[in-house]
């Protein structure tokens, strides 16, 4: 049972991928997140920007080790990054700055 519930977990995100590739519209560009920038952010559609956002939510949180996501902060995050590098576009998409967007500084 073990062994089955492993495959499935390793075939789950493969199956995703094959169902949604050809209706997602896939394409082969590739985003250096090391080096993106708002001015990346705001050349993306914005199915992307979402997407991104959403992406953006869960790395944050992860690296932060919280579990939690706030669906609220995720919704308003498209707008809210795209206010942020209107006013900045050279601002690392993976860094203070839009990590504050997902999660409040800490407290001194």
């Amino acid at each position: 049972m073990m062994r089955a519930h492993r495959r499935l977990l390793l075939a789950s995100p493969i199956l995703l991928l094959a169902a949604l590739g050809p209706a997602a519209g896939v394409r082969a560009e590739a985003l250096d997140l090391a080096r993106a920038s708002c001015a990346d952010f705001t050349a993306m559609s914005e199915a992307d920007r979402s997407q991104f956002s959403l992406w953006l939510a869960g790395y944050f949180a992860g690296s932060a080790m919280r579990p939690l996501l706030d669906l609220e902060k995720i919704t308003a995050a498209p707008a809210a990054l795209a206010e942020l590098c209107a006013k900045s576009p050279q601002v690392a998409l993976v860094g203070a700055e839009t990590r504050a967007v997902f999660i409040p500084a800490p407290a001194p």
